[in-house]
């Protein structure tokens, strides 16, 4: 497999579990933060998981525009 679609697909993995854990949280359909004093530190680490994997689809699609302007034909 294509080490930029694997990337991408990372990128997306991490995406959609931020999105999972922020849905599941904010509805109520279970409690994961425990204390109510540490539910800012839990939306904080899924932001940081959703922004991370926006980086990685964003630098892997970034080096396939590059790849495929290197290798266009002239």
């Amino acid at each position: 497999m294509n080490s930029r679609i694997v990337g991408m697909l990372l990128g997306g993995l991490l995406v959609l579990i931020a999105i999972i854990l922020f849905v599941l949280q904010h509805f109520g359909t279970y409690n994961i933060y425990g204390d109510p004093s540490n539910k800012w530190y839990f939306y904080g680490l899924v932001g940081v998981i959703g922004i991370i994997g926006v980086i990685i689809i964003a630098w892997f699609y970034m080096k396939k525009q590059q790849a495929q302007a290197q290798t266009a034909p002239a």
